[in-house]
């Protein structure tokens, strides 16, 4: 199978139990934990299995049979995914799906919630009998894009689910889930591996500075993998040199946000913090080792409790790039907010 369809190394283990017939097997599954350490291809790797006609030893998906062969070219019948119309454009960027539709930045935008109308189109797909008298598949990623709506509509199929019908739902953010939803699901907690693993796999994937790379994603190698990306690379040093830099402007800095740049820039202050809390404590810097100097420098300026309220607005802030926010307005205010920090 492709990589995208098969669980990665450190998976092996709770495979084990989520594998057809392994001891966890249910009606629907929810995977979560952080993004970055493989909930979607083991959602997928899990799918292919359910749906594989001549099984390895192990259960994972041949890849040979003519359900594998259908499931990578994204026409098996006894599949569907559900996504925001955001996450199958940003797939599509990726490369990561092949026929799904395109769009614009406006459209992305404007779609960042699973309807009710994506879960009602499902109704027929759930009535039928399927193709070959085997399961079928829905895979919901990410589950939290489920509005209220499209929850409750979802509920109705979760607690009477037809024969052989199997839910993969995949959350970074299970607590944005309706309770009702994971009163329904076995919950798997899935957190990142062994950082030697992680290490060894980043190695495997031509990544010269794994150790560094894996310590800015919080041991989420996925992540790190992404960080390594070279435009990826200089964006995140441009932004972090301009933080350290003496005379920091927020409002240069903030002229430069966009809309689909809002969470990483958030994601990126919310550690930058981080760190510095962490010096302020007399502790090393966990994510930025290599701005240690800078950090310090700061760290030591910094008012310790304009630090803490800054950490608490960058808690809310996570959230609030969600929703249609003017990106500039808002990283001029966190980023006002930050030069403040040392007046």
């Amino acid at each position: 199978m492709p990589e995208e369809w098969t669980r990665l190394p450190w998976q092996d283990e709770v495979w084990s139990h989520l594998r057809p017939s392994g001891p966890a097997t249910h009606h629907a599954l929810l995977l979560r934990g952080p993004g970055g350490i493989g909930k979607r291809p083991l959602a997928r790797a899990l799918a292919a299995a359910l749906l594989c006609q001549t099984p390895a030893a192990d259960k994972a998906a041949c890849g040979q049979c003519d359900s594998c062969r259908w499931l990578v070219a994204g026409n098996h019948p006894d599949f569907r995914r559900v996504s925001s119309a955001a996450q199958l454009l940003d797939d599509l960027a990726e490369g990561a799906e092949a026929g799904e539709p395109g769009g614009s930045a406006a459209e992305r935008k404007a779609s960042q919630q699973i309807t009710i109308e994506q879960v009602r189109a499902l109704s027929s797909f759930l009535a039928l009998t399927t193709h070959r008298g085997g399961a079928r598949v829905l895979l919901v990623e990410p589950a939290e894009a489920m509005n209220p709506a499209a929850s409750n509509a979802l509920l109705k199929t979760l607690e009477e689910p037809g024969p052989g019908t199997r839910f993969i739902l995949v959350s970074d953010q299970p607590r944005r889930l309706a309770p009702t939803i994971l009163s329904r699901c076995l919950c798997v907690n899935l957190v990142p591996p062994a950082p030697a693993m992680a290490m060894a796999w980043l190695i495997e994937k031509g990544i010269d500075t794994p150790q560094a790379l894996l310590a800015q994603a919080a041991g989420r190698p996925l992540h790190a993998l992404e960080l390594a990306n070279p435009e990826q690379r200089q964006a995140r040093q441009q932004f972090l040199g301009a933080l350290a830099a003496p005379g920091f402007d927020p409002h240069t800095l903030a002229e430069k946000a966009h809309r689909d740049t809002l969470a990483q820039w958030t994601e990126w202050l919310q550690i930058w913090c981080h760190d510095l809390l962490l010096i302020k404590q007399g502790v090393s810097p966990r994510f930025h080792a290599d701005q240690a100097a800078a950090l310090k420098q700061l760290a030591a300026r910094a008012d310790a409790g304009r630090l803490l309220d800054w950490e608490l607005r960058l808690r809310h802030a996570r959230y609030e790039v969600r929703q249609p926010v003017n990106a500039r307005l808002f990283c001029d205010d966190l980023l006002m907010a930050y030069r403040a920090l040392f007046s």
